[in-house]
């Protein structure tokens, strides 16, 4: 019998094996977005308690807090946009 140890595992074909990739849920968009206002304003409370001076500070992390929600939309309608493209034109999503 012929050893078998030097040969490699069967892989299938690219076409057979990829599968379209699940989106991202809204559910974990809200809940990021959630997390990341709740790290903002709790650095507002500890820069307020600690330094005693916000000036500048609620600007600043409002400024973040809403690019970061403005960028999460984006990226959920971006892949959502994608997703439908691909699948009316039947191709397979790109391989990462």
């Amino acid at each position: 019998m012929a050893d078998r140890s030097d040969k490699q595992p069967h892989q299938p074909p690219a076409a057979e094996s990829s599968q379209e990739e699940p989106l991202f849920p809204v559910r974990g968009y809200v809940i990021l977005n959630v997390v990341f206002w709740a790290f903002c304003i709790v650095e507002i409370l500890i820069i307020r308690w600690w330094l005693r001076d916000i000036q500048g500070v609620i600007f600043f992390f409002a400024l973040l807090a809403i690019g970061f929600t403005l960028v999460s939309i984006y990226d959920a309608l971006y892949d959502r946009a994608m997703a439908r493209s691909r699948k009316s034109q039947g191709q397979a999503p790109p391989a990462a």
